[in-house]
């Protein structure tokens, strides 16, 4: 979980889709997703997650170095995955019965309720931890996340919100995952499309000019604690952006009806995936297929500062 975010605040495939139902999009971007995913990264090891409710089900061990993580969400909400390098000698159950639950207790102090144990975070526990993972992706869809990972143990959480307020990660959505020594030997993947994030703000770097396949290369500052989450606009006309820009922050509104990453999430947007946060700086990728419509890069930070975040794009 991050730390209340400081608490203050391919082979290049060229794909025109028809016009369908949402749900038959949807379904049609996730399969060529899958395909390009095959053609564009073969040589990364993949690694493939899904979930079917509140649970990851995951390998128990995967290699160090390049991994692509396909991350699909059979659920009936918005989930995402987020990696978090455990210290030495920190056990998954430490780790939710000293920072899940404390979170989730403090989203109930704030809320003006009486939580049911501890609210303070343990020493060990720090940004630096902060490891990658998906962005937020849509029921029925992929997201596909490449990261570069060092030997040791890790956990894997969402903590998207209950419609009562409960985090995902305090339901089941919290798994251990181990990285070996073994090397993956993948090479490093190919983007065509740049976007840095740091103190200043999200920045796209190239403009997106045509439809179909991407691989989206996201460099991170040092200390960096903002991610950047892909969202198709579905109505860009009549779809009030401050919606989303509140919600995306899950400590904006606490306690009032439109209360940050609680669902059901905002209506009009599609969800398709990004990169979660490298506190320590580097990079990752993801893929998405774009097809021609209105589209936002956007980061979970509150919404004093969501404009500085918050990229809105146009592919025809």
């Amino acid at each position: 979980m991050k730390n209340l975010k400081l608490l203050s605040g391919s082979l290049l495939i060229c794909i025109f889709l028809g016009l369908f139902s949402l749900s038959c999009e949807k379904e049609e971007m996730n399969n060529i997703n899958s395909e390009g995913l095959n053609a564009s990264v073969k040589a990364m090891n993949t690694v493939k997650i899904t979930s079917t409710g509140m649970n990851f089900d995951a390998p128990e061990e995967i290699p160090s170095g390049w991994n692509t993580f396909s991350y699909y969400n059979k659920g009936h909400v918005p989930h995402f995955f987020f990696l978090v390098k455990l210290p030495e000698g920190i056990t998954l159950e430490m780790y939710k019965e000293q920072v899940t639950m404390p979170f989730n207790n403090i989203l109930k102090l704030m809320r003006g309720e009486e939580p049911t144990g501890p609210t303070s975070l343990p020493k060990w526990f720090s940004p630096q931890l902060y490891s990658g993972g998906s962005g937020i992706i849509d029921p029925g869809m992929k997201a596909v996340t490449s990261i570069n990972l060092e030997e040791g143990n890790y956990l894997m959480e969402c903590y998207v919100k209950m419609p009562n307020g409960d985090f995902h990660s305090v339901m089941g959505m919290l798994e251990n995952l181990k990285v070996s020594s073994k090397n993956s030997k993948s090479k490093e993947p190919k983007a065509n499309v740049d976007i840095t994030i740091d103190e200043s703000g999200l920045h796209l770097n190239n403009e997106i000019s045509r439809p179909g396949l991407h691989t989206f290369s996201v460099e991170f500052a040092e200390e960096s604690t903002a991610d950047v989450h892909l969202v198709r606009i579905e109505n860009p006309e009549s779809t009030d952006r401050d919606e989303l820009k509140e919600w995306i922050y899950w400590g904006n509104n606490v306690g009032l009806p439109n209360e940050g990453l609680m669902t059901p999430a905002p209506e009009g947007y599609s969800f398709l995936g990004g990169a979660q946060e490298l506190y320590m700086g580097g990079h990752s990728y993801f893929q998405a297929v774009l097809k021609p419509g209105t589209y936002a890069l956007i980061s979970e930070v509150p919404s004093s500062i969501i404009n500085q975040y918050y990229v809105e794009f146009t592919v025809e």
